[in-house]
């Protein structure tokens, strides 16, 4: 026979987990980084997010703005440089943050040096064929005749490796990525930095 103390908790415990259920199973909310200030902390993904893109941006452009070419432009020579997009060698999805990157270098560029800066995205058919070529058929000299006829005497570039591993239900990707400036008529690397991030999914 159960006792009064033991029918009084049931009903109580039941209600208890009504409510449990209730607030785990709410309705998901979109949320403004004003609403939520540590939105942008959270790692969501193993790809690029914002923390990411700004740790990166911040290591390559202080020292491509430091560099001896860079210090050369600025005594003088005045080039035009082309932005071009960075190769993605990952297994991961990463172009659009790449392009991001890629446009903040730009935005740099333009207010921070003496270089006329000519954007890729302004010509969508090279943009393509840029694209295409950033495959396994990558020809390094095919990149250096689109920029001569853009007129430009360096590009602004990159690629980025990963190293991916997954044990069980955990993975994780290490990223490295090398920004350069490359002279179009030689071919030369003036400028090349490497940077690192590793991201994982632990358990």
């Amino acid at each position: 026979m159960k006792t009064p103390l033991i029918r009084s908790i049931r009903p109580l415990s039941m209600l208890s987990l009504l409510v449990m259920l209730l607030v785990g199973c709410g309705s998901p909310q979109y949320v403004r980084d004003t609403e939520e200030p540590r939105l942008d902390e959270y790692t969501m993904s193993l790809r690029f997010d914002r923390q990411d893109l700004d740790r990166l941006y911040q290591e390559n452009i202080d020292e491509l703005l430091t560099s001896r070419i860079v210090r050369q432009w600025d005594r003088g020579e005045s080039p035009v440089v082309a932005i071009f997009p960075m190769r993605n060698e990952t297994s991961e999805h990463i172009g659009p943050q790449l392009d991001t990157l890629l446009s903040k270098f730009e935005t740099d560029l333009v207010n921070q040096t003496a270089a006329s800066v000519v954007s890729w995205e302004s010509q969508p058919d090279l943009l393509n064929e840029v694209r295409r070529q950033q495959s396994d058929a990558y020809d390094p000299t095919r990149l250096a005749a689109y920029g001569r006829q853009m007129g430009a005497q360096y590009f602004v570039t990159g690629k980025v490796y990963d190293v991916a591993e997954r044990i069980h239900d955990e993975r994780r990707v290490q990223y490295f990525m090398f920004v350069q400036v490359i002279n179009v008529s030689t071919g030369q690397i003036h400028f090349q930095n490497e940077s690192e991030i590793t991201k994982g999914l632990i358990r």
